[in-house]
């Protein structure tokens, strides 16, 4: 059996898994591997718009399973397990940010004194130099912009 490195096995899994994720609707976010080479344990994390539910999940770990069989038959016996985000799950790139373009953030930012701050605000408007948040709680409306450089990470800020 061949062994693939944790770094290379994500790119096969990408390669294999991407057809599959277009094909039903939803885009792999994340690939993590881990345990032995020759059992990983897989974990992939899919969305869409409107969120992922079990069902979305269910159907591609199967469609998932079925080719990487065929595929990669001298490959590792993978262990596939598919989730969703979650409602709080960290954002880390623009396409994160404008997937959930209308929604209330909190932000950790750095400021120019180095020191963390948290900024809460509803997401306006995704840039290429960051972020134009609207803090809608306040009495009068307040624009807030915030670099790219600036933000330490940022999450939904979940509503009830």
């Amino acid at each position: 059996m061949v062994a693939f490195m944790t770094e290379s096995l994500a790119q096969i899994i990408r390669q294999v898994g991407d057809p599959i994720a277009r094909a039903l609707g939803v885009e792999i976010l994340d690939i993590q591997c881990s345990g032995k080479p020759t059992n990983p344990l897989v974990r992939l994390t899919l969305d869409k718009d409107g969120g992922v539910g079990i069902d979305d999940c269910e159907q591609f770990h199967q469609s998932l399973r079925r080719t990487w069989d065929v595929t990669q038959p001298s490959g590792p016996i993978c262990r596939f397990e598919v989730s969703s985000p979650g409602l709080d799950r960290p954002l880390k790139d623009p396409k994160d940010f404008q997937r959930v373009q209308g929604q209330r953030l909190r932000l950790t930012v750095q400021n120019d004194t180095r020191k963390n701050a948290v900024v809460l605000g509803r997401l306006m408007a995704v840039t290429d130099t960051g972020l134009r948040l609207v803090d809608d709680r306040a009495k009068v409306f307040q624009e807030l912009c915030v670099s790219w450089s600036e933000i330490v990470k940022a999450k939904i800020e979940v509503e009830f």
